[in-house]
Formats: structure tokens, sequence, C-alpha cells
């Protein structure tokens, strides 16, 4: 059975946080003619729901990126848009029961969700709409434009709100930043996204999709200080990959060593 607990928090008029249980800050926005939900969750609780506790508008379902805590609620939703460099057998297996399961398990902000994993073995797939990370979304009233942001992820998005001054950006900077998992950018192809963030973050609140959920301008500039200190040990990348952590704090930056420059990329 679905989980109906998802806390709602209002941060402006027409924008609000909607806190999946299983550690994922999800957000909604209000236009006048059509709401944009900006990721769905891992898929156990009743997301859809949530919204429709606020708004009885159109819904506009926008992932920043396509990790399995973030898309795994999609089965709710008739269609999603996604990067285009996202929509890959990676993420087929991401919004796969097994892997919500998985992730479900052994997650630390997870454990305490009781659910029948029978209930949720073949939900329907949504169409997905491949975005290519420029576009802008009309609500009516309000402007979404979207900024391609690769990194945590390569189809990695930041979703701008000029009316409300907010940037949503996903995981692609914050505290203990996820840079070791398939799918990942190097860190010198993250770092222009994570610059861009930073100024950004000088005109506009930033909000990110996990714990304390808003980002302040120092720490976006203190993680960019690590990627940058990351460049200059590790002149080029490891033959013989690991993956480490830098500074070693527990907010670091987790990487491959074998993927901190740029390289040939596979299509």
């Amino acid at each position: 059975m679905l989980r109906t607990d998802i806390e709602s928090v209002k941060i402006k008029d027409g924008v609000y946080l909607l806190k999946d249980p299983n550690g994922t800050n999800c957000y909604l926005v209000l236009g006048s003619e059509k709401a944009m939900l900006i990721d769905c969750g891992l898929g156990f609780c009743d997301m859809k729901g949530a919204v429709r506790k606020i708004t009885d508008l159109p819904i506009v379902a926008v992932m920043t990126h396509g990790h399995v805590d973030h898309i795994g609620g999609a089965w709710q939703f008739d269609e999603i848009y996604l990067h285009k460099d996202d929509c890959r057998l990676l993420n087929d297996i991401q919004r796969s029961y097994i892997m919500r399961k998985m992730f479900l398990k052994g997650a630390e902000g997870a454990k305490d969700t009781h659910v029948s994993f029978s209930e949720f073995r073949n939900k329907p797939k949504p169409k997905i709409i491949k975005l290519n990370g420029d576009e802008v979304f009309d609500l009516g009233s309000k402007e979404i434009k979207l900024h391609h942001t690769a990194g945590h992820t390569w189809g990695s998005i930041a979703l701008v709100d000029e009316a409300d001054g907010i940037v949503f950006s996903g995981d692609n900077v914050c505290d203990a930043l996820w840079m070791m998992l398939p799918g990942t950018a190097s860190l010198e192809e993250w770092l222009p996204g994570a610059q861009w963030l930073y100024e950004m973050s000088l005109k506009y609140d930033v909000y990110w999709g996990h714990r304390v959920p808003k980002l302040e301008s120092d720490y976006i500039s203190q993680v960019i200080g690590w990627g940058k200190e990351i460049l200059s040990i590790y002149k080029k990348n490891a033959k013989i990959s690991k993956i480490t952590q830098y500074p070693d704090r527990k907010d670091g930056i987790i990487f491959r060593t074998g993927n901190v420059h740029k390289k040939e990329r596979y299509k």
C-alpha cells in the first residue's frame, strides 16, 4: 500500500517542497494553467496524491536526473520529461521494481518505510519525453527554464523559476556529492555546471534533492573548490580506477580516480 505521509512545506506562494519519506526532496510549482512536479521520489509513496491535495491543475512531471530515488515514482504519471542523456538502458533499470526495492532496503533515510513489495512488481511505465536541456515550460503566469548541468549524471538539469527567484538544482552540487556511479560525467565536465549554479545562487535561492533543501552560495563555492583541488592533484585519469573521497570528511566529493578528466565518451 502506498504511503501517504508526504510532508508538504510551502516555500513561497505557489511553490511547495514535497518530502518523500524515503529521503528525496521533490518540488511543486504552480502556474495559472499548469503545475510542474520536479522529481517524483522513489515510488512507494503517493506523490501524485500529494500533488492533488494542493492543486487540480494538469501536472507536468520533469525529472532533474535519472536516478531511482528521483524517478522511481514515474509509474504514477502518464508521461515524464527527462534529459536525453539519461534516457538509456541504465534508467530502465533505475525505474525497475528490483532497483527500488534495493534502494529502499539499503538507504539510511528509507529503512523505516514499511511496504508490501509485492504490490510494486508490475507498475506501468510512463511515456518518456526527451529533453535537450534548453527548453522553456510555460505554466501560465510563470515560465520554467531548463539548464543542462552534466555531472552527477550526464543528463542532470537545473530548472530556473525566475518569477519566484528559485533554481531547482537536483543533486549536481551538494554535500557528499556522488560522482562515482555509472552514467557520471568527469569532474572536469561537472565543473562548468557547478560554476553556473554558483553564479545563479548569487541572485536566486537554490533548492536541491535531499536533506536540508536549501543550498547556500558559500557551500556551493566550497564544493567547487574541492573539485578544482581534485583536478590539480590528479593530473590525469588513473589507469586502474578506484573510488575515493576528497576531502576526507563526510560531506566530501566521492569520485572515481579514472574519471577525473574528460575522456572520449561512449555513445
